[in-house]
């Protein structure tokens, strides 16, 4: 599958028109980032909220599958987590993936007064209950960073499937026990890093007694189509994939060779900057190769 990542739009009617238009190209999905700010040397960069934004996309598409890459943990309760993820779920008629992170920006957990350590230690104490309340079932749990008494949410549908956003082998243990992985790394054309992070990923789906088919798995990569004169400054070659769009469709096939089921792209290296009007449209050429090899 071939997946679109937005960039940041300055209006919540400008992410979903890039929906759309996604949709119409022929993209499989649409992917939306979770930051309350990203601070910069040039100043603070505000973001939309990706619920609201994901709920904007399901109501005006029909097909493409919308999901969160990735939703900070952090940042919510993990029963208002559920039900928000269970409403999209319904309201998709399925359509809804639900990406988990643990959140990396700390200017966003200083501003908002939340504690930066032990991320990942909060997340693992949430995964299971998690997964029991989008089940429909009532949840009590008690641990170090969270405290649930018979705790229980509306459900109206099948769960939406979790993706955890993974390197680390505590993180990638975390993704053997959900239903999709992505590559906590935005790649440029050089496949390495996301093969050796797939064989620990296996490794890690061994270890926890599950099939590997069992878990997706996904690379990320930004691209700039046409050359260098298009990437801002500041980015590295080996963080971006640049050139035709032959060349990112052998890009794209490299990806799947080395293992990813879904290849998600953003069109710039990016994601807050603006992307050129016709980038999307651009893209339509990258897949319509791909799709022939």
């Amino acid at each position: 599958m071939y997946d679109y990542r937005t960039y940041q739009p300055k209006t919540l009617s400008e992410l979903i028109d890039q929906a759309r238009r996604a949709e119409a190209i022929g993209f499989d999905s649409v992917w939306v980032m979770d930051h309350v700010f990203i601070q910069r040397a040039s100043g603070r960069v505000q973001a939309h909220d990706p619920m609201v934004s994901l709920a904007g996309v399901v109501a005006a598409t029909s097909r493409i599958a919308v999901g969160s890459l990735v939703l900070s943990y952090a940042f919510r309760h993990v029963v208002q987590l559920a039900r928000e993820a269970s409403a999209l779920a319904d309201s998709s008629s399925g359509r809804f993936i639900l990406g988990l992170g643990t959140g990396w920006h700390r200017s966003e957990f200083e501003a908002l007064g939340l504690p930066f350590d032990h991320r990942v230690g909060r997340l693992e104490s949430a995964l299971a209950p998690l997964q029991t309340l989008l089940r429909g079932e009532r949840v009590s749990s008690e641990s170090r960073w969270l405290r649930l008494t018979d705790a229980s949410i509306a459900v109206t549908s099948s769960p939406p499937p979790i993706w955890i956003s993974a390197e680390g082998p505590r993180m990638l243990a975390l993704a053997a026990l959900s239903d999709g992985w992505n590559h906590a790394y935005w790649g440029g054309e050089d496949t390495t890093r996301f093969r050796t992070a797939v064989v620990a990923l296996h490794d890690a789906i061994d270890r926890a007694v599950r099939q590997r088919d069992d878990v997706e798995t996904s690379a990320s990569i930004a691209c700039v189509l046409d050359g260098w004169d298009e990437v801002p400054g500041g980015f590295r070659e080996p963080d971006i994939a640049v050139g035709s769009a032959d060349d990112l469709a052998r890009t794209i096939r490299d990806y799947a060779d080395a293992g990813a089921d879904h290849v998600i792209l953003s069109l710039s290296p990016d994601p807050y900057a603006e992307v050129d009007a016709g980038a999307l449209e651009k893209s339509r050429a990258i897949l319509d190769i791909v799709e022939k090899m």
